[in-house]
């Protein structure tokens, strides 16, 4: 059954369609210079609808410019914690109380609002987390994606409500779903738009209401969806805000009592630590996490070598590898890949290593000091032990601020089983490794603790079937040459993985992505 009735935001590729690119790029520059005049400003935390300060507070700083202070964010430790989730806990029974159109509606009006601001909030990522701005304007169009698909959906099943009739004279029951209560978000820096409204309106549209710890990293564009939803009318204390550090936020955030669940996307060790967490102080709600990947592409003899290298490129190192459906490994033909290595490499030298809001930037600055020692630990270890082609230094480039840029990665002779190969490194690193057939492909790309994202490219027909059939993987894309990994749709291409790649098996932006926030509940009447 084909079903595809929703249309995705897609702001740049409209204006590719229809030949504005330069509206765009106008549009953006705009709006990065009306951001850049409001950064350095101080922000509290938000708690119960008000403006909350501590008695401390951390300094972000752009990762493509030093120089640049995005703001002063203050640190909230356990006392805010609770104070949050007793904000959120006392406004939690009005807010399942509404009726789900009634509740939607600041959804989509939020999603409204985010259109007409969809430059400034891709400016702020830009200048806060270091996306280029094309990609910048993707995290914003998912996020709209995301608001607008998931209210959608939960109108569409009447709130998951269902009247099962009399199964017996005189009793009348229903089935339903209802929220579990308070929710702790947890948000990564890679997607702070998209991801943290994702999760957080998973959460909310259900009847939940939350708490929201953005990474420490990008607080900026947290406040500015608190901001959106407080515009679009959303009640006192439904979402609050507590900005700080893990040990200071996230642990006492998870061990609150009153958190009945957690959505967290992030590290595989965080991730599971917050499912320990949980089963050990006896909660029965749901972690809902995605925990990264570590995603392979397989180059048959049958495939299309452009279609191969630039997919492969793109999904490799679009915004350095900082995201879990990064391309990691590659499992290439024998016969193909003295042809392939070649072309990937010229290709890759290639890209522009610039300053995020620069218009021909594609490879971004990494997040943070510890993201560029972790590069520089594992170019060395390729060095030692395989043959780095391309990469594995820091840019050296007077015409660049000071800032953490870095060279694309291609490692050639490293083992299949070498931890090169089998961690996540969330940096701009590829591993390309021969293979005799198929089969041998199939096998290895299995053969990981990961299941997130999966590609192949070949012309076979056959071979992509089989493929499809025999991938351990969460997400599989075929010959998709703009990013063999990367770049799901809401909707046509929910986002989730298998093993430990995530804890559910359900994906975001998908039909049943909701019903994760929610319990099942019978009721009955006798009449």
């Amino acid at each position: 059954m084909q079903q595809r009735d929703y249309e995705n935001e897609l702001t740049y590729h409209t204006h590719q369609q229809n030949g504005t690119e330069a509206e765009f790029h106008e549009a953006y520059e705009a709006a990065v210079d009306s951001v850049r005049a409001d950064l350095g400003a101080t922000h509290p935390l938000r708690i119960d609808g008000e403006a909350v300060e501590t008695g401390d507070s951390f300094g972000v700083q752009s990762p493509g410019d030093f120089d640049l202070e995005i703001g002063e964010f203050a640190a909230g430790e356990a006392e805010e914690v609770e104070a949050a989730v007793d904000a959120a806990s006392a406004a939690q029974p009005d807010w399942e109380a509404m009726e789900p159109e009634e509740r939607t509606e600041f959804f989509t009006d939020a999603a409204d609002l985010l259109r007409e601001r969809k430059y400034e909030f891709a400016a702020a990522l830009s200048l806060e987390n270091g996306k280029n701005r094309t990609e910048a304007m993707a995290d914003v169009d998912e996020a709209i994606d995301f608001l607008d698909f998931y209210s959608r959906e939960f109108e569409r099943t009447d709130g998951y409500r269902f009247d099962t009739g009399e199964p017996t004279p005189g009793q009348h029951t229903r089935n339903i779903l209802r929220p579990y209560g308070v929710f702790g978000v947890i948000a990564p820096f890679n997607f702070p738009v998209a991801i943290t409204m994702g999760m957080t309106a998973g959460a909310l549209i259900t009847g939940n209401t939350v708490v929201l710890k953005p990474a420490s990293a990008t607080p900026l564009v947290a406040h500015m969806y608190v901001d959106l939803l407080e515009d679009a009318g959303i009640p006192d204390g439904v979402i609050n805000l507590v900005t700080g550090g893990g040990s200071d936020v996230g642990n006492p955030l998870v061990e609150h009592e009153d958190v009945a669940g957690v959505a967290f996307t992030g590290s595989r060790a965080v991730g599971l630590g917050i499912q320990e967490t949980f089963s050990e102080l006896g909660k029965r709600g749901p972690v809902i996490a995605e925990l990264g990947g570590k995603n392979p592409v397989i180059v048959t003899d049958e495939a299309d070598l452009d279609d191969a290298v630039e997919g492969v490129m793109k999904g490799a190192f679009s915004f350095s590898g900082q995201k879990c459906s990064a391309t990691s490994r590659v499992y290439v033909d024998e016969s193909l890949i003295d042809e392939f290595t070649d072309r990937l490499v010229a290709e890759t030298e290639e890209l522009t290593i610039g300053e995020p809001t620069a218009e021909d930037t594609f490879v971004s600055p990494l997040i943070d000091d510890s993201a560029l020692e972790h590069y520089l630990e594992i170019a060395e270890k390729a060095r030692e032990d395989g043959e780095v082609l391309t990469g594995g230094a820091e840019v050296e480039d007077d015409a660049l601020p000071e800032g953490r840029y870095v060279e694309p990665t291609v490692v050639a002779d490293i083992p299949h089983e070498h931890e090169l190969a089998t961690e996540e490194h969330f940096v701009p690193f590829l591993t390309v490794h021969p293979i005799s057939d198929l089969e041998e492909g199939i096998e290895k790309s299995n053969d990981s603790e990961y299941g997130l994202c999966a590609g192949i490219f070949s012309e076979d027909e056959s071979e992509v079937e089989q493929w499809f059939d025999e991938i351990e993987s969460g997400m599989c894309y075929a010959n998709r040459s703009q990013s063999a990994t990367t770049g799901a749709l809401v909707q046509a291409q929910p986002f989730g993985g298998w093993k430990f790649s995530g804890t559910t098996g359900k994906f975001a932006g998908g039909y049943w992505y909701l019903q994760q926030f929610m319990r099942e509940q019978t009721q009955t009447r006798v009449e």
